[in-house]
């Protein structure tokens, strides 16, 4: 089974790093749900107890907040979805719940349409969040015995990925909706990742990696029925949504297609990651040699590939304005941004993005105005 030693385990970054409440490194190893045919993190009982408490801190709330530029673009791009999906069984005044609400600011949204809106987060940020917008938000993880009504909607953004129990949280949703509610879900793309055996993915957080065949699987296994799936037009997400059946659940168990490959995709994602990893970390090692100055941007999908590499210096680079001047736990780097890039170029530069890759190249090379070796991460990749 793949393994990626002393990984980095982000849940915040800080200016001081020294006081973490929680492990800053700890192994991740890949596992696999042979019946969706899903990559997953192996479960670890240290991972999870580690997961439990930093959600329930103010520092992780996720991308969909005010001081989050990304939240512009990524949350319009879904409320499209959800919209057009709610509008198909009640255009106006619908009771809807929204797990994980961070922000509150597409509960905020759905409250401006009318519609009436709950919140639920373990962080105690969600609930002062909500409080400015005047929206509920229950203070706890879901399910909580504090909700006590029924929903027409239930959404949630980021979330399913770090759910240990994937079927029981989809199941539990169901309990909760009236009859014909939507469950609606939003996750991370791994499609692309996992097809060309690209580890940049891995964090202690994402318990679950779906693409468009597992996601289905999993809404389909339990009962929901109009399922539609689209991609993402803005980042590398997937949008869900299905419907709960007015008769009692009928569990669709005909997914021996997706079974039936799962121990031969996970050995090819692993062959394919293997090569990746060698390849990307001898062009590292290459470089060091030659005395080149080295770079990363988007470091977050950098750190997989990196964990086990010493005495190499590098720079974090980083559009994320609040990430600005703060490290990861367990690695003592301050993130820079793309002016500190123009004013001091490194000589090689790895953009670890595949969804924003080549975007954020040509900004570069635009800017700059000396020579500087860019890299691609697909570059370091096995593609068929």
């Amino acid at each position: 089974m793949l393994k990626i030693d002393n990984l980095p385990f982000y849940w915040r970054l800080a200016k001081d790093t020294s006081n973490n409440i929680v492990p800053s490194n700890m192994e991740f190893v890949f596992d696999w749900d042979e019946k969706l045919s899903l990559l997953k993190q192996k479960r670890n009982s240290n991972t999870l107890e580690a997961l439990h408490i930093i959600y329930q801190q103010e520092d992780n709330i996720g991308y969909l907040q005010e001081v989050n530029t990304i939240a512009r673009s990524y949350g319009t791009d879904f409320l499209i979805f959800l919209k057009k999906e709610l509008k198909k069984i009640i255009p106006e005044g619908a009771n809807i719940l929204e797990i994980g609400c961070g922000g509150c600011v597409l509960l905020e949204e759905l409250k401006n349409d009318g519609h009436r809106v709950l919140g639920i987060d373990s962080s105690p940020f969600a609930v002062s969040e909500g409080k400015k917008r005047g929206i509920r938000v229950i203070n706890d993880f879901f399910p909580s015995p504090k909700i006590t009504e029924s929903f027409d909607l239930i959404f949630c953004v980021d979330v399913l990925e770090h759910i240990d129990d994937y079927t029981s949280f989809i199941n539990e949703q169901i309990s909760w909706l009236n009859p014909n509610g939507l469950i609606v879900v939003n996750v991370p793309d791994a499609t692309e990742s996992i097809s060309i055996g690209d580890i940049s993915l891995a964090m202690h957080q994402h318990l679950n990696y779906f693409t468009a065949k597992s996601l289905n699987a999993l809404l389909k296994q339990s009962g929901l029925v109009n399922i539609n799936i689209e991609a993402s037009n803005y980042g590398g997400s997937l949008y869900a949504c299905g419907k709960k059946t007015i008769q009692d659940k009928d569990i669709d168990n005909t997914l021996a297609d997706a079974k039936g490959n799962s121990t031969k995709e996970l050995d090819l994602y692993e062959k394919k990651s293997e090569k990746n990893i060698s390849k990307l970390r001898s062009h590292i090692s290459n470089m060091t040699k030659l005395k080149k100055s080295i770079g990363f941007y988007v470091p977050l999908r950098a750190l997989p590939y990196l964990c086990s590499l010493t005495d190499i210096n590098f720079r974090f680079f980083d559009d994320t304005p609040h990430w600005y001047g703060k490290k990861f736990d367990g690695v003592d780097i301050e993130i820079e941004n793309m002016n500190d890039l123009i004013a001091d170029p490194v000589d090689v530069l790895y953009i670890m993005s595949l969804t924003f890759g080549k975007t954020i190249k040509t900004k570069i090379l635009s800017s700059i105005d000396r020579p500087i070796e860019i890299n691609l991460l697909e570059d370091f990749c096995h593609f068929d």
